[in-house]
This record gives structure tokens, C-alpha cells and sequence, in this order.
């Protein structure tokens, strides 16, 4: 591998690790904003299609299968279409929820700080 193949792979990598660890709450805080723009009288129009054009998109950025994606269009359409809805940041809390509840799942124990923290307590009390 050249270093120019490595640099690329390493970009690709961290764009990568970027998308896992902030694309939920990104994609929240994009449905937030349509549900914004679709504040009053003509979210009751336009909330279902525009919101569901971006649930699916957003869906598809994050590379759900395509029943997950209409279930995310869906979604969307209809929290876009609810009234009241605007200055509730629901979306982005849904995201912040999923990347946590995703980030327990994956962290493995030598990763957690407390499995750290408790390690060396445990080497401490070996020394003394």
C-alpha cells in the first residue's frame, strides 16, 4: 500500500467513525430543522412529503436497509405534519438516544473507564 493509499484510507476511516458517532444526532437535528421550516398552517401541507423525503434520505445516508428508510420516511413525515412540534427538538434527542444506547452496546469492557479505574484499584491493592 503507498502512502498516498494509506492517507486516503485513513480519511476514509475517520469519515467513517465521524458518521457512526454523529449521525443520528445529525440526522435528528436535520429532521428538527424541516420540522422547523414547516412551522404552522403549511406543515399541514407540505409537512408529510418534505419530511418524509428527508427521513428517507437521511435513512439512506446512514445506510439502513430500505424498510428501516420508509419506517424512518414515515416517521418523519408525520412529526414534520404534527403541530406545536416546532421548538421540540425531539429528533435530535431520538439520535442523542440511539448513539447512546448504541455506544453501551458496543463498548467493550476493557474500553470502559470504570473497567479501567477499577483495573488500577485492583493493581494498587496487589502492590500494597
Amino acid at each position: 500500500m503507498t502512502g498516498t493509499e494509506c492517507q486516503t484510507h485513513a480519511e476514509d476511516r475517520t469519515l467513517s467513525r465521524l458518521n457512526h458517532a454523529m449521525g443520528p444526532v445529525v440526522a435528528g437535528m436535520i429532521i428538527d430543522a424541516v420540522d422547523f421550516v414547516t412551522f404552522g398552517p403549511i406543515g399541514l401541507v407540505i409537512g408529510i412529503p418534505v419530511g418524509a423525503i428527508a427521513g428517507y434520505w437521511l435513512g439512506q445516508s446512514m445506510a439502513l436497509e430500505k424498510n428501516a428508510c420508509l419506517f424512518c420516511a414515515v416517521a418523519a413525515g408525520i412529526y414534520c405534519t404534527i403541530p406545536f412540534t416546532e421548538l421540540l427538538p425531539l429528533g435530535t434527542m431520538v439520535g442523542a438516544l440511539v448513539r447512546y444506547k448504541d455506544a453501551a452496546r458496543t463498548l467493550t469492557p476493557a474500553e470502559s473507564p470504570q473497567t479501567a479505574e477499577t483495573q488500577t484499584e485492583q493493581n494498587l491493592d496487589e502492590a500494597a
